[in-house]
């Protein structure tokens, strides 16, 4: 192995773009070795293991600044330091993907069962987490005050479908546009409590799809009818409000009237 290297040489060996290293150069953490007669400037091979340092410490994150004064120290202090300072924001990225995993998940499932079939099924459901207020005296939809009542909140209910509750009263008497509630429901946990949060226990609920192609929600009213018949017909007692979920809504090349899907949960029990 020859004893020095141009910039050309390192930047191939190391896979550096020779910009990256006259940068290091620049502000003084990786200067070359010394300058030949014909004025180009060399690294030497001494100084391979200390740009091995720098490349593996840039791949964790470590900023070039930081980096600089780290390595000018005079014992490992400032090195394992950075490195737990990694490791701890490491663990919090594998947290907020796995939270996005989950989240990608559930969403794939809920359009899964929601958009391609209206059929009515009699589901076991875990847990759901609802934060809701009522509605107004005209019907006003306050989802600021929902999202602001925590700071966290606003995290939480990225994960969260928006919703509408329908009271069993109302389900049986034939309202089916007649709203107790809104807000937002996830199958994720929150993160804080408050007024608005309320935990639904898991149980058997009546679930269905509904598509809704106009802005008056007329297909609602033929699709809680069918719902309501199956509640009869299989001996069941409604145990709460009805829950109609909002999944997606499309353009359909009509922003102004897209099409909407809905997932419909009523709890019932046997």
């Amino acid at each position: 192995m020859k004893e020095f290297y141009t910039i050309g040489e390192v930047s191939r060996i190391f896979n550096i773009p020779a910009p990256t290293l006259r940068y290091y150069d620049s502000i003084g953490l990786l200067t070359p070795w010394e300058t030949g007669e014909n004025g180009y400037r060399y690294y030497s091979k001494a100084q391979f293991e200390i740009i091995s340092m720098i490349i593996f410490m840039r791949s964790i994150g470590t900023p070039v600044k930081r980096l600089s004064s780290i390595l000018n120290q005079q014992n490992a202090n400032g090195i394992q330091e950075e490195l737990y300072r990694c490791e701890e924001s490491i663990f919090e990225k594998i947290k907020e993907l796995e939270r996005l995993k989950k989240k990608i998940i559930i969403y794939n499932r809920n359009i899964q069962e929601t958009c391609y079939s209206t059929d009515i099924t009699l589901e076991m459901l875990p847990k759901m987490y609802m934060m809701s207020k009522s509605f107004g005296e005209e019907d006003e939809l306050d989802i600021e005050e929902i999202l602001n009542s925590t700071k966290v909140s606003g995290t939480w209910s990225d994960t969260a479908g928006i919703i509408s509750t329908i009271t069993e009263e109302n389900l049986l008497k034939g309202n089916f546009h007649n709203y107790e509630r809104y807000g937002y429901l996830s199958e994720i946990p929150f993160t804080r409590k408050n007024k608005y949060t309320k935990t639904l226990p898991a149980g058997l609920y009546v679930c269905s799809g509904m598509k809704i192609n106009t802005v008056e929600h007329f297909e609602a009213d033929d699709a809680y009818k069918k719902i309501m018949e199956y509640i009869e017909k299989n001996n069941l007692q409604i145990r709460g409000p009805a829950i109609e979920r909002n999944v997606l809504d499309l353009y359909c090349n009509d922003k102004k009237n897209p099409t909407m899907y809905f997932r419909i949960y009523i709890p019932v029990k046997k």
